[in-house]
């Protein structure tokens, strides 16, 4: 009897901008929805399991659905640990899901970086990190 192997591939299609700002997560998210002209709203915290331990980090959903785009603001920082380990400095993550160009992303980075409370804001490679896994959800 032959036997059917299924492989499942991950999907890191996304935009993903890393934040650096030394506010808390939701003064962050009203200047972020002023700013981008999107409503992001808190949602259940998102909860990772390593080992014996579960951290939760800080959770903001927006649903475009006129735009077919999905915002995601996460807190890097949780109560035992990084979501990212390798991206200490960044405190949080804006990620954009659907079809997204380029474009949107720069102009996204260049309204980030407008902002007083924010230090810096740039482009981060999904692919390039080590536990990226940790962003899908």
């Amino acid at each position: 009897m032959s036997k059917l192997v299924l492989t499942f591939e991950e999907d890191y299609e996304f935009s993903l901008i890393g934040i650096s700002c030394h506010s808390k997560d939701y003064r962050l998210c009203w200047e972020l929805n002023k700013q981008l002209s999107i409503d992001m709203v808190r949602t259940a915290d998102l909860e990772i399991s390593k080992k014996d331990t579960v951290s939760s980090f800080s959770f903001y959903e927006f649903i475009d659905e006129t735009n077919y785009l999905e915002y995601y603001l996460i807190s890097n920082r949780g109560n035992s640990g990084h979501i990212i380990p390798e991206q200490k400095s960044m405190d949080f993550f804006l990620m954009i899901k659907g079809n997204i160009s380029d474009n949107h992303t720069k102009d996204c980075i260049a309204k980030i970086n407008s902002l007083s409370l924010v230090l810096t804001s740039f482009n981060v490679d999904p692919n390039q990190l080590k536990s990226k896994q940790n962003l899908l959800f």
